[in-house]
């Protein structure tokens, strides 16, 4: 067991060393893929993070009548944030809102001697984007209630960007992913290729089909391993300037979300380089190694 353990180490270790071209064109291979991969994963959680954040921004907007006193409009604020599907209710009592539509339009008109005509304002937000319908019909029943604003053509626009950009990074994804176990298996089965001899005299000293095919597997995997390091150094540098220089020429870009933790790229991309690669090898040796 520990010479065929040896064994396979040394064939691993030797055809890793002996063949620098081959092994720069899969590792290269592998990080190409994996750099295209890991980028277009990094932009469509971004993407993803910022269209699933901005339906949480749809409030809704409540007005209530002229006669409602300060004390009816807090204790409707008590009462709607007793509600299970409403997170958080915020009072704009009409005296403050009036105060700051006055110096909003203090360069174009003189409020000071008009009456005030604004209402105290309730703004909703509720827990799950899409119960704000059903909410805000709800509040529209109340008998304090006069007048409700609650955007509800926007939001499902929003929605709907929201499962399209999902659907996209799992279509984009899935492609990359093929693309990238396509590319790294051909490299492979030209490894294979271009070591025949070898496999023919492994199998003349009596080598098991598993002990040939054994290296193969390792090397792909170390192959897919090297690549994916190589591909989340690349990423992460050139993601970290890209949006240096993104987030300069648009500072509203610097309200998104945070995109995929760095970790997450660092770990991910190599142990994915090193699973396709050791697939890919796998797959090679069953169709091309045999005795």
């Amino acid at each position: 067991m520990i010479d065929r353990l040896r064994f396979v180490v040394h064939e691993t270790w030797e055809s890793l060393t002996r063949n620098a071209p081959m092994q720069a064109a899969a590792v290269s291979t592998a990080c190409i893929a994996l750099i295209l991969l890991g980028g277009a994963g990094m932009a469509l959680y971004k993407l993803d993070a910022a269209a699933q954040a901005l339906p949480s921004r749809f409030e809704v907007e409540v007005f209530l009548k002229m006669s409602a006193t300060c004390a009816q409009a807090l204790q409707l604020q008590a009462e709607l944030q007793a509600w299970q599907e409403i997170e958080r209710v915020l009072l704009t009592p009409r005296e403050v809102a009036w105060e700051a539509q006055k110096r909003q339009l203090a360069a174009d008109v003189n409020l000071a001697d008009m009456p005030n005509p604004l209402p105290d304002k309730l703004t909703v937000r509720v827990r799950v984007p899409e119960q704000l319908p059903a909410v805000a019909e709800r509040i529209k029943r109340l008998p304090l209630v006069d007048e409700v604003i609650d955007s509800r053509a926007e939001l499902q626009t929003v929605l709907s960007l929201s499962r399209l950009v999902r659907w996209i990074g799992l279509g984009a994804g899935g492609l990359l992913l093929l693309a990238a176990l396509v590319l790294i298996y051909n490299t492979v089965r030209l490894t294979i290729f271009s070591r025949q001899r070898e496999v023919r005299v492994m199998a003349l000293v009596g080598a098991t089909l598993r002990s040939i095919r054994l290296p193969f597997i390792l090397e792909g995997m170390t192959q897919g391993l090297i690549g994916g390091v190589l591909a989340a150094t690349i990423t992460l540098f050139a993601a970290a300037l890209l949006s240096e220089y993104v987030t300069e020429q648009w500072v509203f870009l610097r309200d998104l979300p945070p995109g995929l933790p760095p970790v997450a790229t660092l770990v991910g991309l190599p142990t994915l380089g090193a699973l396709m690669g050791g697939l890919c090898a796998w797959w090679a040796t069953l169709r091309y190694v045999r005795i």
